[in-house]
Protein backbone atom coordinates (compact mmCIF):
# COMPACT_ATOMS: atom_id res chain seq x y z
CA UNK A 1 0.00 0.00 0.00
CA UNK A 2 3.02 2.48 0.83
CA UNK A 3 4.56 2.01 -2.66
CA UNK A 4 1.22 2.99 -4.20
CA UNK A 5 0.22 5.90 -2.49
CA UNK A 6 4.05 6.80 -3.08
CA UNK A 7 3.69 6.29 -7.20
CA UNK A 8 0.45 8.15 -7.16
CA UNK A 9 2.15 11.62 -4.93
CA UNK A 10 4.88 11.39 -7.40
CA UNK A 11 2.90 11.23 -10.25
CA UNK A 12 0.84 14.30 -8.82
CA UNK A 13 3.90 16.29 -8.67
CA UNK A 14 5.90 15.32 -11.77
CA UNK A 15 3.06 16.93 -13.84
CA UNK A 16 1.36 19.41 -11.59
CA UNK A 17 4.56 21.26 -9.66
CA UNK A 18 6.27 22.43 -12.86
CA UNK A 19 2.74 24.82 -13.73
CA UNK A 20 4.51 28.40 -12.87
CA UNK A 21 0.98 30.39 -13.96
CA UNK A 22 -2.33 30.02 -13.09
CA UNK A 23 -2.89 27.68 -15.71
CA UNK A 24 -1.29 24.80 -17.15
CA UNK A 25 -2.97 23.85 -20.85
CA UNK A 26 -2.26 19.83 -21.31
CA UNK A 27 -2.45 18.74 -24.91
CA UNK A 28 -2.77 15.26 -25.38
CA UNK A 29 -1.36 14.60 -28.62
CA UNK A 30 -0.51 10.93 -30.79
CA UNK A 31 2.55 11.30 -33.62
CA UNK A 32 0.37 9.67 -36.28
CA UNK A 33 -3.24 11.03 -35.43
CA UNK A 34 -4.19 13.44 -38.17
CA UNK A 35 -5.80 15.33 -36.35
CA UNK A 36 -3.46 16.01 -33.54
CA UNK A 37 -1.13 17.11 -36.79
CA UNK A 38 -4.00 19.68 -37.87
CA UNK A 39 -4.19 21.17 -34.55
CA UNK A 40 -0.45 22.93 -34.78
CA UNK A 41 -1.58 25.99 -35.78
CA UNK A 42 -4.52 26.49 -33.64
CA UNK A 43 -2.44 25.45 -30.84
CA UNK A 44 0.03 27.98 -32.11
CA UNK A 45 -1.95 30.80 -31.67
CA UNK A 46 -2.43 29.54 -28.48
CA UNK A 47 0.61 30.24 -27.11
CA UNK A 48 1.47 32.99 -28.96
CA UNK A 49 -1.35 35.05 -27.29
CA UNK A 50 -1.15 33.10 -23.93
CA UNK A 51 2.00 31.63 -23.30
CA UNK A 52 3.24 34.28 -21.01
CA UNK A 53 0.22 34.06 -19.32
CA UNK A 54 -0.39 29.96 -19.22
CA UNK A 55 1.97 27.07 -19.06
CA UNK A 56 1.58 24.76 -22.42
CA UNK A 57 2.05 21.57 -22.11
CA UNK A 58 2.09 18.35 -24.69
CA UNK A 59 1.40 14.87 -23.44
CA UNK A 60 2.36 11.76 -24.94
CA UNK A 61 0.21 9.20 -23.76
CA UNK A 62 1.38 6.51 -26.37
CA UNK A 63 3.38 3.40 -24.90
CA UNK A 64 5.15 3.90 -28.28
CA UNK A 65 6.19 7.52 -27.79
CA UNK A 66 9.82 8.66 -26.52
CA UNK A 67 11.72 11.77 -26.07
CA UNK A 68 12.96 11.53 -29.58
CA UNK A 69 9.69 11.08 -31.10
CA UNK A 70 7.97 13.85 -29.16
CA UNK A 71 10.60 16.54 -29.75
CA UNK A 72 10.45 15.70 -34.06
CA UNK A 73 6.65 15.91 -33.50
CA UNK A 74 7.01 19.42 -31.70
CA UNK A 75 9.71 20.37 -34.25
CA UNK A 76 8.60 19.43 -37.25
CA UNK A 77 5.08 21.21 -36.24
CA UNK A 78 6.49 23.92 -34.48
CA UNK A 79 5.53 23.68 -31.14
CA UNK A 80 9.03 23.32 -29.66
CA UNK A 81 7.36 26.17 -27.04
CA UNK A 82 5.50 23.14 -25.63
CA UNK A 83 7.39 21.26 -22.66
CA UNK A 84 7.01 17.62 -23.30
CA UNK A 85 5.24 15.19 -21.03
CA UNK A 86 5.38 11.47 -21.54
CA UNK A 87 2.92 9.48 -19.87
CA UNK A 88 3.97 6.20 -21.06
CA UNK A 89 2.09 4.19 -18.57
CA UNK A 90 -0.66 6.15 -18.98
CA UNK A 91 -1.44 7.24 -15.44
CA UNK A 92 -1.77 11.12 -16.04
CA UNK A 93 -4.41 10.62 -18.73
CA UNK A 94 -6.17 8.19 -16.70
CA UNK A 95 -6.61 10.78 -14.02
CA UNK A 96 -7.21 13.47 -15.77
CA UNK A 97 -9.90 11.38 -18.49
CA UNK A 98 -7.79 12.10 -21.51
CA UNK A 99 -9.08 9.58 -23.98
CA UNK A 100 -8.73 11.33 -27.20
CA UNK A 101 -5.69 12.73 -29.31
CA UNK A 102 -5.56 15.79 -29.55
CA UNK A 103 -7.83 16.48 -26.36
CA UNK A 104 -7.28 19.70 -24.25
CA UNK A 105 -7.52 19.46 -20.78
CA UNK A 106 -6.47 23.26 -18.89
CA UNK A 107 -5.90 23.05 -15.11
CA UNK A 108 -5.71 26.15 -12.78
CA UNK A 109 -3.41 26.14 -10.05
CA UNK A 110 -4.75 23.44 -7.80
CA UNK A 111 -4.80 20.96 -10.10
CA UNK A 112 -8.96 21.51 -10.21
CA UNK A 113 -10.17 20.76 -14.70
CA UNK A 114 -10.78 24.08 -15.50
CA UNK A 115 -12.10 22.73 -18.99
CA UNK A 116 -11.65 19.88 -20.90
CA UNK A 117 -12.26 19.38 -24.92
CA UNK A 118 -11.60 20.12 -28.57
CA UNK A 119 -8.81 22.85 -29.66
CA UNK A 120 -11.16 23.85 -32.34
CA UNK A 121 -14.55 23.32 -34.09
CA UNK A 122 -12.48 22.00 -37.69
CA UNK A 123 -13.42 18.40 -37.48
CA UNK A 124 -17.81 17.65 -36.35
CA UNK A 125 -16.13 13.99 -36.61
CA UNK A 126 -12.96 12.18 -37.34
CA UNK A 127 -12.55 12.75 -41.09
CA UNK A 128 -15.17 15.03 -41.41
CA UNK A 129 -14.12 19.05 -41.56
CA UNK A 130 -16.16 22.19 -40.69
CA UNK A 131 -16.93 23.93 -43.78
CA UNK A 132 -16.81 27.48 -43.21
CA UNK A 133 -15.61 29.92 -40.50
CA UNK A 134 -13.64 27.58 -38.01
CA UNK A 135 -13.09 29.05 -34.47
CA UNK A 136 -9.83 28.60 -32.12
CA UNK A 137 -12.04 27.67 -29.23
CA UNK A 138 -8.96 26.68 -26.94
CA UNK A 139 -7.74 30.64 -28.10
CA UNK A 140 -11.56 31.58 -26.27
CA UNK A 141 -11.46 29.56 -23.35
CA UNK A 142 -7.98 30.89 -22.13
CA UNK A 143 -9.27 34.42 -22.91
CA UNK A 144 -11.77 33.37 -20.31
CA UNK A 145 -9.80 32.55 -18.03
CA UNK A 146 -7.29 34.96 -17.76
CA UNK A 147 -10.21 37.22 -17.72
CA UNK A 148 -11.52 35.49 -14.27
CA UNK A 149 -14.59 34.06 -16.01
CA UNK A 150 -15.43 30.37 -15.94
CA UNK A 151 -16.09 28.20 -18.53
CA UNK A 152 -19.28 26.63 -18.55
CA UNK A 153 -20.38 23.15 -19.03
CA UNK A 154 -21.22 21.35 -21.03
CA UNK A 155 -17.54 21.39 -22.94
CA UNK A 156 -17.05 20.54 -26.74
CA UNK A 157 -16.15 17.24 -27.08
CA UNK A 158 -12.59 15.99 -28.19
CA UNK A 159 -12.56 14.90 -32.01
CA UNK A 160 -9.47 12.54 -32.90
CA UNK A 161 -8.05 9.65 -32.29
CA UNK A 162 -8.39 7.24 -29.39
CA UNK A 163 -6.35 6.58 -26.61
CA UNK A 164 -5.45 2.93 -26.75
CA UNK A 165 -5.27 2.43 -22.85
CA UNK A 166 -3.31 -0.48 -21.20
CA UNK A 167 -3.22 -2.40 -18.14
Amino acid sequence: MKRFIFITVLLHFSFFAFTQNKYGVYVFVAEKCPISIYMAKPLQEAFQKYGNEVDFYTVFPMRNSTNETAQKFLEKYHLTDFKIKLDNYQGFSKKLGATITPEVIVLDAQGEVAFRGRISNAYRAPGKMKHGVRKNELVEVLQKLTNGESIEQPWSPAVGCYITFHN
